[in-house]
């Protein structure tokens, strides 16, 4: 509807009051006249407001392209900066990598120099080089801090032909191996010696290095050419060391595997090998040869709880050493040098830890052989080493198990 104000009554009063006086055609045509402003004024409002309105859609449709240019702008540079930091951080992440993997070989490199080696020779066509390897790996994993580069050459010998081996408590048999493994195995073990850094330095001129290598593998060429029973660990230096162990054939598969053991123990057995000023004076000849026992004790306890481990029976470590040991008294009687002394004196040295006066650690791991404290400890004036050499055969077997009499255990 049509709305009136004082501006449209007072422009409108004069034709009112002339149609009012006026005829019916006059009063028609201030009618029309009307409508014609009406319509006038009617667009010229639309007219604004369409503009108004297309001014407002104008600045609104500005403002929206403003802030969504703004925003666009602003994901852009998010964008770019996360883009930005990724690959700063993929940079600083392979720059990291590449020096830890440098580091990694660096480390590895010189684990690799600085680790003790171990060669494995099998001639033996009875037992596998993976068995050999096996027992070898599980006794090695219970040494701590081995220095030894160790060659041990596993191989079979036949039937004994009743003669000696010159100088050695071995005799000849059979030969079963062929002449090329024979001269293939001496290529072996020279280049083993040459190249190590320990024979190196004890010897330093070459040719007295060569006439000491020469004299080693004379016997090692004898050895093997007479089809000797050698089980034996050679110290070619202090931490150089060589394991023979010619098995007969009709010896037993645990008699075999556990001398193999047994060698390698000694193998890894440090100061043995050692000799003053390497270690103090008290480790010197006549104290290597009064511990004798003591060594091969060691080596026979610790096989025996490594092949417990390595081939389970029912039969601990503990019970092996006892049955053996009851065995060889049996046999032989109670003196510790008149059976075989690496049984015999593996039950000694078990008593002595039954009475707390060695570590079962310290003789597992190899420690026991870092110092010498077989001679300057467990000599044989120790009142504790007295107990053990007399008193090892006082074992019993009782209801299926074996143990040491109560009365030795509390002297």
């Amino acid at each position: 509807m049509f709305k009136f104000n004082i501006k449209t009554i007072l422009i409108l009063l004069p034709f009112l009051i002339f149609a009012c006086s006026s005829s019916p055609d006059v009063m028609d045509t201030a009618i029309d006249k009307q409508k014609e402003m009406d319509a006038q004024y009617k667009q010229a409002q639309d007219e604004s407001k369409a503009k108004a309105d297309a001014d407002a859609k104008a600045k609104s449709d500005a403002d929206a392209k403003t802030k969504s240019d703004a925003d666009a702008k602003s994901k852009s540079d998010a964008d770019a900066k996360a883009k930005a930091d990724a690959d700063a951080k993929a940079k600083s992440d392979a720059d990291a990598k590449t020096i830890a993997d440098a580091d990694a070989k660096t480390k590895a490199d010189a684990d690799a120099t600085d680790k003790p080696t171990i060669k494995i020779i099998n001639l033996s066509t009875k037992y596998t080089t993976s068995e050999l390897k096996a027992l070898v790996d599980l006794a090695e994993s219970k040494i701590k801090d081995r220095k030894s580069n160790v060659i041990g050459i596993q191989y079979d010998v036949g039937a004994a032909t009743g003669k000696p081996i010159t100088g050695m408590p071995f005799n000849q048999h059979k030969v079963l191996i062929s002449k090329d493994q024979i001269e293939s195995t001496l290529s072996t073990i020279r280049k083993f010696l040459e190249e190590d850094e320990c024979v190196k330095s004890r010897e330093p001129e070459e040719s007295n290095r060569q006439e000491y290598i020469n004299f080693e593998m004379g016997r090692f060429r004898e050895w093997l050419e007479n089809g000797a029973d050698a089980t034996t660990q050679v110290q070619a230096c202090d931490t150089t060391r060589v394991v023979f162990n010619g098995s007969p054939t009709e010896q037993s598969y645990e008699d075999s595997m556990t001398t193999w053991v047994h060698e390698f123990y000694h193998a890894f057995q440090l100061d043995i090998a050692l000799e003053p000023p390497k270690v103090d004076s008290w480790c010197d000849d006549e104290g290597r040869d009064k511990s004798g026992w003591f060594i091969e004790a060691a080596a026979d306890y610790f096989t025996s709880y490594v092949w417990a481990e390595y081939k389970p029976t029912g039969l601990t470590g503990f019970d092996r050493i006892l049955k053996y040991g009851l065995q060889s008294f049996n046999e032989t009687g109670p003196g510790l040098y008149d059976g075989g002394i690496a049984r015999t004196g593996a039950a000694a040295l078990l008593l002595l830890v039954e009475r707390g006066a060695v570590k079962h650690v310290d003789i597992i791991d190899g420690t026991l052989f870092h110092k010498c404290e077989r001679v300057s400890v467990y000599h044989d004036d120790n009142p504790e080493v007295k107990i053990a050499k007399s008193s090892w055969s006082e074992i019993q077997y009782y209801n299926g198990k074996y143990s040491f009499k109560p009365s030795v255990l509390n002297k």
